[in-house]
């Protein structure tokens, strides 16, 4: 029978307090033993990384990646996005999207245009043909949606996306600025 040995418990801080602040304290009880198979950030990362694999496949007949999926369907939902807006709902690091913006308006399926909020600022938006190749994925992407959620209740599906949003905003506390 494996031994659990007590583990050192670091107080964590939080991000970008001041040294006045009092730290974050650790629980008290935590071992060394950490079973993967139970591990919320492992279960998170199979689970999308899964989902994502098998719907880029399905992207490829497209001609598509998941970025840019996520990109045209970002901007189908919201048009005349900046950037940095962009990069926040697609959860893509700036440099990343702006080598996919590049392609996908080299593709004709992307426009930049004047922001509505700022007439200096640049925005992104869907052509008419971006629009089509959107609205043609989007039934897809609702299938394995509906075949991911299988066996959940409405209620269930609800609760565990609000659930992953409170999970993403939690992880705000560690975030460092590097």
């Amino acid at each position: 029978m494996a031994r659990k040995r007590q583990a050192t418990v670091v107080p964590i801080k939080r991000r970008g307090s001041a040294n006045s602040d009092p730290p974050i304290p650790a629980n008290a009880g935590v071992t060394s033993d950490h079973d993967l198979e139970r591990a919320v950030p492992y279960l998170l990362a199979r689970a999308g990384t899964r989902m994502g694999q098998s719907f880029s496949k399905e992207l490829k007949r497209f001609e598509l990646s998941l970025t840019e999926w996520r990109v045209c369907v970002a901007l189908h939902h919201k048009a005349h996005q900046r950037l940095t807006e962009l990069a926040s709902h697609t959860s893509t690091e700036p440099s990343t999207l702006s080598r996919v913006v590049d392609g996908l308006l080299q593709r004709g399926l992307l426009l930049r245009d004047r922001s509505g909020d700022d007439a200096r600022a640049l925005a992104l938006c869907l052509t008419e043909s971006g629009i089509a190749l959107t609205e043609r994925i989007i039934p897809l992407a609702q299938l394995y949606e509906r075949v991911s959620l299988a066996g959940l209740t409405t209620a269930q599906a609800d609760a565990l996306r609000d659930m992953l949003r409170k999970v993403y905003d939690n992880m705000a506390l560690l975030d460092r600025d590097d």
